[in-house]
């Protein structure tokens, strides 16, 4: 009896070992995101936050940040093309994806240490930042807390807190305003109205149809339907003004390394506003047939002009 308790208890330990170490060992399969060929899935403890991330390729290293709804497998077309000439990281941020909740944390600032957390352990000197949507407020919190570490910043899609963004919060000017930054900035207001109906509501927000023919619509959907996952991405605009309020107490002088505004055709400007006021090399590229998620639509295209920013 003793006996049967003890292989009963070792097999129990050895099941919860395995599971717990699927994701470092690239078997996160479907709950993270199946990996393209030659990444790894990994995870890393970075000041009591579990960070997953997948990583490949050799060169310069470039981190890519994922804005919402999405989580590293927004990247799963970029990543494989720019391996060829750099080391990619894909992480998902604190509380998204498979990276571990926490009860706070969700600001740009925070967020941006939490990466450069990632960074340090992996041994890395000096990186190039790529940042979609609230990727990009992660990207620049980065950039101008730890200037010294980073070679590029790109913004997609993306206006900074404190610097441009607020201004998008006024839904009443036609092609202007942001009304969902609104709507997910109200305590418990998304969650109460989304939760159980997360496929519904993604399939509205997210206007592409090459999201919805690839599948990444419902990816996202099931990935944020996962217990605390949809308050992880709110965190961050409610925590909008902590932000906006960091970046401008903390922009100092204007960055010196290369900042590009890339986004579709006509587009840039959201982004390119934004660098001009907190950078003093600022570019553009627009992407052609492109909406507001360009590394799912146009990753050949986009991963062309990184490349010819990042040389």
């Amino acid at each position: 009896m003793l006996t049967a308790l003890r292989t009963a208890l070792l097999a129990t330990v050895l099941s919860v070992c395995l599971a717990c170490s699927s994701v470092s060992s690239g078997g996160a399969g479907r709950e993270c995101g199946d990996e393209p060929a030659g990444f790894g899935h990994r995870s890393i403890d970075v000041d009591g936050v579990g960070l997953h991330y997948v990583m490949g390729g050799q060169g310069p290293p470039v981190v890519l940040l994922h804005g919402f709804p999405e989580t590293w497998w927004t990247w799963r077309q970029v990543m494989p093309l720019l391996a060829r000439t750099h080391t990619v990281i894909a992480p998902d941020l604190r509380g998204i994806g498979c990276s571990s909740l926490a009860p706070e944390g969700y600001d740009a600032q925070t967020l941006a240490q939490d990466v450069h957390g990632l960074v340090a352990a992996l041994g890395l000197r000096q990186v190039a930042l790529v940042g979609h949507d609230t990727g990009g407020w992660v990207a620049y919190a980065y950039a101008r807390q730890y200037r010294e570490e980073v070679s590029h910043v790109v913004l997609s899609g993306a206006a900074l807190p404190g610097f441009g963004l607020e201004q998008r919060l006024d839904f009443r000017r036609p092609g202007q305003g942001l009304p969902h930054l609104v709507f997910f900035a109200q305590p418990d207001l998304a969650e109460l109205l989304i939760a159980g109906r997360e496929r519904e509501y993604f399939d509205r927000f997210i206007t592409s149809e090459v999201m919805r023919r690839s599948g990444a619509v419902d990816v996202y959907a099931r990935s944020y339907a996962r217990p605390g996952r949809l308050s992880a991405g709110m965190g961050q605009y409610r925590s909008l003004y902590e932000s906006a309020e960091d970046n401008r107490r903390g922009a100092g002088p204007p960055l010196a390394m290369p900042t590009l505004a890339l986004a579709a055709v006509g587009e840039t400007q959201l982004s390119a506003d934004s660098l001009r006021q907190v950078a003093s090399d600022v570019r553009e590229i627009g992407v052609p047939d492109a909406g507001h998620y360009v590394q799912e639509e146009r990753p050949v295209e986009l991963v062309r002009a990184l490349e010819e920013f990042l040389g």
